[in-house]
Formats: C-alpha cells, sequence, structure tokens
C-alpha cells in the first residue's frame, strides 16, 4: 500500500456538529501530518466525511420543573434556598444540548435574572461535551465552576477525579467537597443522562466501601432518548462506495465507530459479517479499510457481540487521541 500524498477518507460515524466547518474532528483531521519511518516520510492528509448513526430526542421538561421549583423559592427582596444539588454531570453533548433547551424555554424567561445567583459545580466527560458546554456556563452562569473534559476522558476517570483520588495540575483540583446545609455528608449530585447509560459514575460515588461523610449521592435524570438513524446502512454504503480504494494497492482509509450503535450495521455494510452465525468474519485478507474505536466501551462491545478487533482504539475520546492514534498504526506499518 502506498500514501502517496492524496488525502485519506476518514468516515465518522456520528452527527456533525450544527456547524459542520468548525466541528473539531474537522478542524483536527485536516490538519496535514508528517510521519516518520525508518526508511521514509509520509505526509497524511485527511478528508473527513460524516455518517449519522443516532437519532435524539431531547426530553428537559424535568429539569426546567426542577431548575423553576429553585429560581420560583427566591422571594423579590430575600434570598433563595439553597440548590438541592451541589454538582451536575454531563457525559455526553446531547446532555448539554438538553440542559441549554431547557435554560432557554419560556418558563424560564421570567426569572432568567436569576441564573447568575446559582452556584453549581459541573463535571464533564471528555472535551467535546465540555467545549458545548463551555459558552452556556460562561454566558448565563457566571458563578458556576467547570471540571473535568480534557482531563477525564472516561466516566472512571471523572469518578476518581470527584473523590479526589486523582486530581488535576494542582494537588486535589476538581475534588467534590460540596457539604450538605446540615453538615452530614455531602451534597447531592445530578447526573444528566440517556436512557442507557454505563453506571461507573454512581457505582463509584455511592460506593458501599467509601467512608459516610466521603459517599456521594447520585441522583439521575433522563434528558434524551436515543435510537437508531433509520437509513444509516443505507447511507453508510454510500459513502464505503465513494470512497472506496483503488484496488490495486493505492489508498486505504479509516472509519471511526463513536457508539456500539453503529457496529452491526458497519460489519454488515463492509462486507464484514458473516450472516449465517452473525460474527465477523474470520479472515478478511489484505485490507486497505482500518477501524478505530473511541474508547474501550464500543472496542469490547465490538469484541464481544461480533468478535471483531479494531484495529487501534484512541487513548482519549477526542479528534486528537483519534489522528494520534491512526498516525501511529500507519508508522508502524510503514504506509
Amino acid at each position: 500500500m502506498s500514501s502517496s500524498n492524496e488525502s485519506i477518507p476518514i468516515l465518522l460515524l456520528k452527527s456533525p456538529s450544527p456547524t459542520p466547518a468548525t466541528d473539531p474532528y474537522t478542524t483536527h483531521l485536516t490538519n496535514t501530518t508528517t510521519t516518520t519511518t525508518t526508511t521514509s516520510n509520509h505526509t497524511h492528509t485527511y478528508t473527513p466525511h460524516f455518517v449519522p448513526v443516532l437519532s435524539h430526542s431531547l426530553l428537559p421538561d424535568d429539569l426546567i420543573k426542577l431548575i423553576l421549583a429553585h429560581l420560583d423559592s427566591k422571594a423579590a427582596d430575600g434570598p433563595s434556598k439553597p440548590f438541592q444539588y451541589g454538582a451536575l454531570i454531563f457525559t455526553s453533548q446531547r446532555a448539554v444540548a438538553a440542559f441549554a433547551s431547557a435554560l432557554k424555554a419560556p418558563p424560564m424567561q421570567r426569572l432568567k435574572d436569576r441564573f447568575s445567583q446559582l452556584e453549581v459545580r459541573f463535571y464533564t466527560v471528555g472535551p467535546a461535551t465540555a467545549s458545548s458546554l463551555r459558552p452556556i456556563v460562561d454566558d448565563l452562569l457566571p458563578r458556576c465552576s467547570k471540571y473535568g473534559g480534557e482531563s477525564a476522558g472516561s466516566g472512571e476517570v471523572l469518578a476518581r477525579l470527584m473523590l479526589g483520588i486523582d486530581g488535576g495540575e494542582k494537588e486535589g483540583e476538581g475534588k467534590y467537597d460540596v457539604r450538605a446545609e446540615d453538615g452530614k455528608g455531602m451534597k447531592s449530585v445530578l447526573f444528566l443522562t440517556g436512557e442507557k447509560r454505563r453506571d461507573v459514575i454512581p457505582r463509584m460515588l455511592m460506593s458501599p466501601n467509601l467512608p459516610d461523610d466521603e459517599r456521594i449521592q447520585v441522583d439521575e435524570m433522563v434528558i434524551y432518548q436515543t435510537s437508531e438513524l433509520e437509513g444509516f446502512e443505507f447511507h453508510f454504503a454510500q459513502v464505503l462506495n465513494q470512497t472506496r480504494p483503488d484496488g490495486q494497492g493505492q489508498g486505504f482509509r479509516w472509519i471511526v465507530v463513536f457508539s456500539p450503535t453503529a457496529g452491526k450495521g458497519m460489519l454488515k455494510a463492509l462486507g464484514w459479517l458473516d450472516e449465517r452465525t452473525g460474527r465477523a468474519k474470520g479472515n478478511l485478507g489484505e485490507r486497505t479499510t482500518f477501524v478505530v474505536c473511541i474508547g474501550p466501551t464500543t472496542r469490547e462491545y465490538l469484541q464481544k457481540e461480533f468478535g471483531f478487533e479494531a484495529d487501534v482504539v484512541a487513548e482519549k475520546p477526542s479528534p486528537q487521541g483519534i489522528k494520534d492514534r491512526i498516525e501511529r498504526f500507519m508508522k508502524r506499518k510503514g504506509i
């Protein structure tokens, strides 16, 4: 296989940001990269292709009621009751979108001037979630602080940060230490999530092995629903046809898998799925299409469900994390 200087198609199995030109995956992956092997230098450029896999329905009503109940508790000339949660946890951009829609809901506008009085911590998993939350907090919630993001690439890492097991650049930075009003234990936190999520954060924060005064009660609120997008396989097959390597040893492409939902459709469209067994075919030969998973959860799902081994897994769930692992793989292969 030869890389030459042609652009490498990289198929992102996700929806782009509302402004695709400024999507972090677009901006990071279109930058030219040069890798050096023992025999030569290889210059790589990429052409991203977004292939939406999931559809999302936002469900902000319960959150609207919660915030309104707090804001309405403030008398016109007196202080409000303390907000019942010391922190909100976000693990996806969809949760942030639902949070934003709650703040912008018509019933909220009459009390919008009171947003600046809220003092809540925000914890996010991954840089994309943190980036989507940042302008909302900066514009509307100036007394609220933000933690996690780039330094918390998974739910487990975020939980460790909140427990003070792993700190930020400063020792203990980001540790959740908001005490309940009665001084007995920690104030509860609210986990804004979809109907499908891993339980690692609640399980770690509410572990019975923690001392009573360090255990953190996690209340969950479902604020969005996710379903597989109708027509994904057809759309993906079209993009595969448009980006097909020439079959003469020239060119290759990458597929980035962001969620387990895309697994079966991806393998089927590629012709890598044995329809009889429902498992990945054992011998795929000399491939020109490679697969990178956004994280270990997606990789483990493909292994367990289909017996398929991704070529690489991003060390961090970010555009740069994906790019670094792809470049390392191609350098090792001499591509």
